[in-house]
């Protein structure tokens, strides 16, 4: 299992970019504007250049509620909680059967991963073309936003349409 240890909530915000390119490093690197220096317009796209070539970015903004993370995963683990000695040995199964539960597995360690920054859009990047909305990237981030809110909603949305009680507005 893993714990995510966050950052106070206004440091170290970035945005994640996709480029269709491979560069053999993982890992932080320093990147001067020299080298990297997105011009992001008002209606949504990005243009740059890595290396001589001209990439296009289409920005993908995280809905209200969503925060996108970096993290490193660290050698450190939560502490256990202590087994109370309080707590009942038998477990009700049945009204008339009790199980022993003296045989408990030890509880899954839980790794902790540090938060390095946060960010709130993803910038996805095309060689001189605009990615479109059938760009497999694209389309990763936008179904999984899809699932995340059908996982983690409310279901506000689908009651109201389900109803027929969607309000519309002009």
């Amino acid at each position: 299992m893993l714990a995510l240890q966050g950052l106070d909530e206004n440091a170290n915000k970035r945005i994640a970019n996709i480029l269709p390119c491979r560069i053999h490093h993982n890992g932080p690197t320093k990147v001067t504007k020299r080298y990297w220096s997105p011009q992001i317009e008002k209606d949504g796209t990005a243009t740059s250049y890595f290396r001589g070539r001209k990439l296009r970015g289409k920005v993908i903004t995280l809905p209200a509620g969503y925060r996108g993370v970096v993290a490193k995963s660290t050698d450190k683990y939560l502490p256990q909680p202590i087994k109370s000695q309080n707590s009942p040995t038998y477990t009700a199964v049945d009204e008339d059967i009790e199980i022993a539960d003296d045989e408990e597995e030890p509880p899954e360690p839980v790794r902790i991963l540090e938060e390095t920054s946060t960010f709130a859009d993803i910038i996805v990047w095309g060689h001189d073309i605009l990615p479109t909305n059938e760009d497999p990237f694209v389309k990763g981030i936008e179904e999984w936003i899809s699932f995340a809110e059908a996982i983690h909603g409310d279901g506000a949305k689908d009651d109201q349409h389900a109803s027929g009680d969607e309000k519309k507005s002009a």
